[in-house]
């Protein structure tokens, strides 16, 4: 399943597709065509994002004669990994930034495009924890761990200090770890108590769910 994990995740964490899955999010389907024509980015640029956010499943296409047109919907379950990132996405991406939006305060303030551009860029944040295979075994260790220190996670998880050094630095840079030295100077880390900001949040959770469940190897 973590393979599955990095590859939404990846596919996220692009502004390119983000600016058209905020743009898509305002519209009931469009072409690819009209998306490079409103967003000002070259069409074959546009069709490669397209191929995949439709490969991940956070997008639908459908042809009609020689044309295809997408929607911010996803071709599977509510329950599967895509279905869940995609429905919550075009939730929260529907409606243009406006000041005081969704509790974060990097939006609060902006202009609208200032805004959207702030929102992409937590979005980006929140999507690069998940892109890397030992990030996510270090989170997924710690749900079913109050806390683990550096020996911890290269004992349990066969990583080497220096990776261990390296991800967790970026996690929490990202605001889903906390740190505390204890006993004889050694850190030891723990799953934060608080999200950076709502994004952070909820997609960790939708993450986290797919650990927790037994599920079919689909996105």
């Amino acid at each position: 399943m973590d393979e599955i994990i990095i590859r939404l995740a990846r596919a996220i964490a692009s502004r390119p597709r983000l600016r058209i899955l905020s743009h898509l999010a305002q519209h009931d389907e469009l072409a690819p065509t009209a998306l490079a024509t409103e967003l000002g980015i070259p069409l074959n640029a546009v069709s490669t994002c397209l191929r995949i956010l439709s490969a991940v499943g956070l997008i639908r296409g459908r042809r009609s004669g020689a044309r295809c047109y997408y929607a911010f919907t996803s071709p599977y379950r509510e329950q599967a990994l895509s279905g869940r990132m995609s429905r919550w996405m075009n939730h929260f991406l529907r409606k243009a930034p406006q000041k005081k939006n969704r509790g974060l305060l990097e939006v609060r303030d902006s202009t609208a495009a200032g805004a959207t551009a702030s929102l992409h860029a937590t979005f980006f944040e929140a999507a690069t924890a998940f892109t890397d295979l030992r990030r996510l075994q270090i989170l997924r260790y710690l749900e079913t761990h109050a806390a683990a220190t550096v020996e911890d996670l290269v004992n349990r998880l066969s990583m080497s200090p220096d990776a261990v050094s390296r991800h967790t630095v970026k996690l929490r840079r990202r605001g889903f770890l906390t740190v505390k030295k204890k006993e004889q100077g050694r850190l030891a880390f723990s799953l934060a108590r608080e999200y950076k900001t709502p994004v952070h949040q909820v997609m960790h959770k939708i993450v986290a769910a797919t650990w927790s469940k037994k599920q079919s190897r689909t996105f």
